[in-house]
């Protein structure tokens, strides 16, 4: 029997005790969020992919430079020319120069895109982390609210069989109860809508087994507005792309301009089948392509690449004045987010008292549960608009950071 029961505990732990263990949540810190962002968001293995083909590609604009070598074998030989040939470029005017130049921007404009790509998982990441804390507040003060609403309609109901008071005030306690209920349906919802945000900035899938850190700790770190612009014109990667692409079409438009000159190449031949070859020999020349006439299509392709070069300009003046009204609008953001702070700071602090002296009074029996649930549910409120304002600084602090490209400066903020 003691074998058997034995048994029997084992079989129990392992069916619902390990589940159990292994659904036991996990502290993740914004750091780790952060890496796990940068290390699994399919983002990142798409930001590698272009840089990848954009270094292929200047392999491939490189390749001109070196022997082109070739074979040709047809059988039967009768009128037939086989052979293997090497042809080398000598020199095409500037076309291969230019290709290579932008397929060099092309890759630097890869490298700066794979950097913004970061930067705003970074600060994506920041603000969903700091999504979820905020909302699982809002929910603590939802269910405090409900306690303190259920206690109130309890009184109501009691009143109502004493005669002290009307049906319709344990009506309105019923209503206002069923309120506060679909209130905390809403802020459940937001807080699993914040959850799946942040899996998915993280890029990793299955339930959220995870415990956030509160972190309540800021500080004030507003810098000159003028020097905040300045600064982003400098350094915001997204900047340095569009750059990258201008020197891109430029690069183009010089080679649309050299494809009306010729290209200069030397041949290398061993032929020993065909016409001209009546015995196994080599052959050495020089040649000459020349373009004359192609339907225009030269002239239009010099057309489309002062099109695309002007439309590259336009986009750096255009994401500069983006940039520069975002940074403005940020900037006020911040400022009245912080000020935002000192006052909900304040207000906790008061509630923090009125909720010591109910706990006071009841103790004494000089307070109702209404009274106290009233109390407790106040602060659990005010406690959570302290904190939202504080995430919400730091979430306006992120994309302050993003915005003037110091992001990886201020991620533990």
């Amino acid at each position: 029997m003691s074998r058997i029961y034995l048994i029997l505990i084992l079989i129990f732990h392992l069916i619902f005790l390990s589940p159990l263990r292994a659904q036991e949540k996990t502290v993740l810190t914004l750091e780790n969020a952060v890496q796990s962002a940068l290390e699994n968001n399919p983002d990142i293995v798409i930001s590698d992919a272009d840089i990848d083909i954009s270094k292929a590609s200047i392999r491939n604009a490189k390749s001109v430079y070196y022997p082109q070598v070739r074979a040709r074998l047809i059988v039967p030989f009768i009128g037939r020319e086989s052979g293997f040939y090497l042809d080398q470029l000598i020199y095409d005017f500037g076309r291969t120069t230019n290709r290579v130049k932008a397929s060099e921007a092309e890759l630097d404009s890869a490298v700066y895109n794979k950097q913004t790509t970061s930067e705003d998982l970074i600060m994506n990441t920041t603000i969903n982390y700091y999504n979820v804390l905020a909302q699982k507040h809002i929910v603590e003060a939802k269910t405090k609210k409900i306690i303190e609403y259920e206690k109130r309609l309890e009184l109501a109901q009691e009143f109502l069989k004493a005669g002290r008071t009307a049906l319709l005030e344990v009506t309105k306690s019923e209503v206002n109860l069923g309120n506060v209920k679909l209130e905390l349906l809403s802020a459940e919802n937001n807080l699993e809508i914040a959850k799946v945000n942040l899996m998915t900035a993280m890029g990793i899938e299955g339930k959220f087994i995870f415990e956030l850190e509160d972190s309540l700790e800021y500080s004030s770190q507003i810098m000159n507005l003028d020097e905040a612009i300045n600064k982003a014109l400098n350094a915001r990667p997204e900047i340095k792309s569009v750059y990258a692409r201008e020197d891109f079409m430029k690069a183009n438009l010089e080679i649309s301009k050299k494809e009306f000159y010729p290209t200069i190449f030397g041949r290398t031949a061993y032929r020993f089948e065909g016409e001209g070859a009546q015995t196994p020999g080599f052959i050495v020349g020089l040649g000459v392509r020349f373009p004359i006439f192609e339907g225009f299509s030269r002239f239009a392709q010099v057309d489309s690449a002062r099109a695309n070069l002007k439309r590259s300009k336009a986009v750096v003046e255009s994401l500069k004045t983006k940039i520069t009204s975002e940074i403005k609008q940020l900037y006020l953001d911040l400022k009245y987010s912080e000020q935002n702070i000192a006052v909900t700071e304040n207000t906790i602090n008061s509630v923090e008292q009125s909720l010591n002296l109910a706990r006071e009074r009841y103790n004494l029996n000089r307070a109702s549960e209404v009274e106290l649930a009233e109390a407790k549910s106040l602060y659990a409120s005010t406690n959570a608009k302290y904190m939202h304002s504080i995430y919400n600084y730091k979430i306006i602090f992120i994309q302050f950071k993003r915005a003037i490209g110091e992001i990886n400066e201020s991620e533990e903020q």
